[in-house]
């Protein structure tokens, strides 16, 4: 073999161990960060970890810090998570008769909590959730800590790391407002099915205050309202008075939030308005998350509803739901 002919297939040597080694880093990459939720511009993973649960990644890009699980995105330190810290936590305050207790199904790194303690009247808050690594960066990572401003080390918190059904179905407390924000059932988690069923709901009613009120997260309904509407008619089931609502809190990237209020008596949704002073949540702002626009607005037959033993809200996810 000539020189030029050795040349050559060392380059080529080399072309084949860079494109081995960006296609591997790449697959590493979005085992922990899928590719449609990475963050724009250039970022630096910062942290990796392996819990008992999920994969765990932190990136920061630009100064904001980005948290996430399985690889997609659970919290960042930026103003669209106030934005929907504030849709999630003050609607079902301002709609609840007392605001003393309040459980929180998901607390994460305690973006929830951080509003939730924003009230002079809340006395206990239970936060509960599954990940003990992503519990401890919120009492620890000082980026989360500094964004939370360390709501999960405030003494009127108490941490539960266990999976939501379960402690709900072992405790004996009731509590003033329920929210619950947890990620969208999938066939690959089926586990989470039960904590969006009509069983657990029905619960849930039980361990409400007179006068209480629960809000439940709705994942990004812009692409799919049959979501919005499946967990509506659930919690509707499940005897709750349910007033959807939702958030086009980044209009540019056409993402709008839903959410669920259920409460155990009527509630005039129009008319509530903010507790505490909030940064985005006007009055006008509330009242108008209240009017669905005509894309959130679709038919469903009521009867179709979550249980424990069925994957419907999977389904919606995964494109797969199909009307009989």
């Amino acid at each position: 073999m000539n020189e030029y002919a050795i040349g050559a297939a060392f380059g080529a040597l080399i072309v084949l161990a860079v494109w081995v080694s960006l296609y591997w880093r790449k697959r590493w990459i979005e085992s922990y960060i899928m590719e449609e939720e990475e963050p724009d511009g250039d970022y630096k993973i910062i942290l990796r970890k392996k819990s008992p649960h999920q994969k765990i990644a932190v990136a920061e890009a630009c100064g904001i810090y980005h948290l996430f699980a399985d690889g997609s995105e659970m919290l960042s330190t930026n103003k669209a998570e106030d934005q929907y810290a504030e849709a999630i936590v003050h609607v079902p305050m301002a709609a609840a008769r007392n605001r003393e207790s309040v459980l929180i199904i998901g607390s994460g790194a305690g973006i929830t909590a951080r509003e939730v303690l924003r009230y002079k009247e809340v006395e206990s808050v239970t936060a509960v959730d599954l990940d003990p690594i992503i519990v401890e960066m919120g009492k620890t990572f000082e980026p989360f800590l500094a964004f939370t401003r360390g709501s999960l080390n405030d003494p009127r918190v108490t941490a539960i790391l266990e999976d939501g059904r379960t402690f709900v179905e072992n405790s004996t407390d009731r509590w003033d407002v329920i929210i619950i924000d947890l990620p969208d059932p999938s066939f690959h988690a089926p586990g989470l099915n039960k904590l969006f069923s009509v069983e657990f709901y029905r619960l849930l009613k039980t361990k409400l205050n007179p006068g209480g009120a629960m809000a439940i997260a709705c994942s990004i309904v812009s692409t799919m309202p049959e979501y919005l509407a499946a967990i509506r008619a659930t919690v509707k089931t499940a005897g709750f008075h349910v007033s959807p609502y939702h958030w086009d809190y980044i209009v540019e990237f056409a993402i709008d939030w839903g959410f669920c209020l259920a409460t155990l008596r009527p509630v005039d949704v129009l008319s509530l308005e903010p507790l505490v002073p909030v940064k985005h949540l006007t009055e006008e702002r509330l009242e108008d998350m209240f009017r669905l626009p005509r894309y959130l607005r679709v038919d469903w037959d009521e009867d179709e509803v979550q249980t424990d033993n069925n994957t419907l809200l999977a389904e919606v996810l995964s494109g797969e739901y199909r009307e009989d």
